[in-house]
């Protein structure tokens, strides 16, 4: 049975794994004073943590409690099963090592926030604060809208199929995005399609408004033409 020891002394410890290496042997020179508040002291070498010899699952790390007696409230180390590792885990719980409470890195790279198994490079089960983020991909970026050879769709064309499918051509369904979530990079670049699509129609229907005007001018110049013979006869 590990003895549970108080919080400033594993809290040293966490700090070694964290720091300190793990291939290192402890020399002379080491400091492992047992008195309450004092630190332990590594000058050369680490703590080396080896995976114990087991079919089932295990967890090696660090244990934080709150008094000697108290259950675990937090925990870091890695996690694994026979001879394969599963998980370095940073976490709350009495079960560190399976708790959504935390931060938990895969062998493949793999971090996870609030989840313990991150099916991409940084998956986050909440939300996210940021001052700034930049998506970058490989999808080129819709100028070409405005090429001379762009067939602009209608619309009429464009009324038809939001009248069937009540989303606009090209931007996923409010069902497709619950389905398969919202890539932000392909959704920008969709959007911004739309917005040039849109502009072209604008600058379109400004030409045929200005086209009218000048109809209507003509006509209005005509109009007072006729008037004016008919008051000379």
């Amino acid at each position: 049975m590990t003895t549970k020891i108080n919080f400033i002394w594993k809290a040293c410890f966490l700090t070694l794994v964290t720091f300190g290496s793990f291939q290192g042997a402890s020399k002379a020179q080491n400091s492992f004073p047992t008195a309450k508040g004092s630190y332990v002291t590594l000058d050369g070498g680490g703590i080396k943590m080896i995976r114990p010899v087991t079919t089932g699952g295990w967890a090696r790390g660090t244990s934080y409690y709150q008094t000697a007696d108290s259950p675990l409230i937090f925990g870091s180390g890695l996690n694994g099963g026979g001879e394969a590792t599963h998980r370095f885990y940073l976490a709350y719980g009495a079960s560190p090592w399976s708790s959504p409470l935390g931060m938990h890195i895969l062998p493949n790279g793999n971090v996870g926030i609030g989840v313990i198994s991150p099916v991409a490079r940084l998956t986050v089960n909440g939300n996210i604060l940021a001052k700034e983020i930049k998506v970058t991909n490989n999808i080129t970026v819709p100028d070409y809208v405005f090429e001379p050879d762009y067939q602009l769709s209608s619309l009429s064309d464009i009324e038809a199929y939001v009248k069937e499918h009540k989303h606009l051509p090209e931007i996923p369904s409010a069902k497709d995005i619950e389905r398969d979530g919202l890539d932000l990079g392909d959704m920008n670049l969709l959007l911004l399609k739309k917005v040039e699509e849109l502009t072209l129609h604008l600058i379109e229907k400004e030409k045929k408004i200005g086209e009218q005007r000048v109809k209507m001018e003509a006509l209005e110049g005509e109009i007072e033409s006729i008037k004016k013979q008919l008051i000379l006869k």
